[in-house]
């Protein structure tokens, strides 16, 4: 029961910041390539000359996201369970066993869109050349657009 549980949170939590490193992000995150974690710029945030403005920013929007998920891993957890005591029945309800599971994966849907939005805001604090040089630090060719 628990270990379902923490399984489902674990795989949600995978795509907050802090769980995507960059050898894991690019087998699985098609974004990879052209967006860039808080870790990422933060380890190499001298090398790409980051000021203190921007760190400044990057730190507002992981404590805001951090608020967010909280909430979002606590609604996802509970949702999980239920799906869980749903399908615990010797016969299962079908239709309410697919109206838990919709709403557990549509929170799951909105911690990836928390994510989402934190990557995209933390490349538009960066200027292009602090981007291009991301990328050529990673290993990445900075030509590249995929």
């Amino acid at each position: 029961m628990r270990s379902m549980q923490l399984r489902f949170v674990l795989s949600a939590l995978a795509l907050l910041p802090g769980a995507l490193n960059a050898q894991a992000g690019e087998a699985q995150d098609p974004f990879f390539s052209v967006l860039f974690t808080a870790e990422e710029v933060m380890q190499h945030r001298r090398a790409i000359e980051l000021n203190d403005e921007q760190r400044d920013a990057i730190t507002r929007l992981i404590e805001e996201l951090q608020g967010r998920a909280v909430g979002l891993q606590w609604r996802l957890l509970d949702e999980t369970e239920a799906v869980r005591e749903a399908l615990d029945a010797p016969r299962v309800d079908l239709d309410r066993v697919m109206d838990r599971f919709r709403q557990a994966m549509e929170t799951e849907t909105d911690i990836k869109r928390a994510h989402l939005e934190l990557l995209v805001r933390i490349k538009n604090v960066l200027t292009p050349a602090q981007q291009e040089k991301l990328k050529t630090l990673r290993g990445g060719d900075p030509d590249e657009e995929t």
